[in-house]
């Protein structure tokens, strides 16, 4: 079984929980063959590659999180504003479609009452 090339565009879990602060020869330093030659191919490493910076990477990590969590309640409250906005919208035109019906109907039976007395005046004159 063969395996295949390592790909360098792939990041190294060190690279990702140290981050770009530790130099990369500290980062891809490979494990030794045997532990007779550990202590001569394997140079000291400062004790802040040994460690990881907890503090960086929770912080990094609340950042990134946030920055995901951010842009769906931005999606989200966009959608809840455009419903909200389209009930409201809906609930004025159907008051107001019930006024303006209202105020049309009124109207109508002036005009027409208008229109009836104006026709019954010339084809019944008054008498004095």
């Amino acid at each position: 079984m063969s395996q295949a090339p390592f790909d360098q565009g792939i990041p190294l879990l060190t690279e990702v929980l140290l981050g770009p602060d530790v130099p990369q020869q500290a980062q891809a330093t490979p494990a030794p063959a045997t532990a007779a030659h550990a202590a001569e191919e394997t140079p000291a490493l400062p004790p802040s590659v040994m460690q990881p910076d907890w503090d960086a990477i929770e912080q990094r990590l609340t950042q990134r999180i946030l920055h995901q969590v951010q842009g769906k309640i931005d999606h989200l409250l966009e959608e809840r504003i455009a419903h909200v906005l389209q009930t409201a919208l809906q609930n004025a035109l159907i008051g107001m479609r019930g006024a303006l019906r209202e105020d049309l109907q009124q109207s109508l039976e002036q005009i027409v009452a208008h229109a009836v007395s104006h026709e019954l005046g010339h084809l019944h004159p008054q008498q004095h």
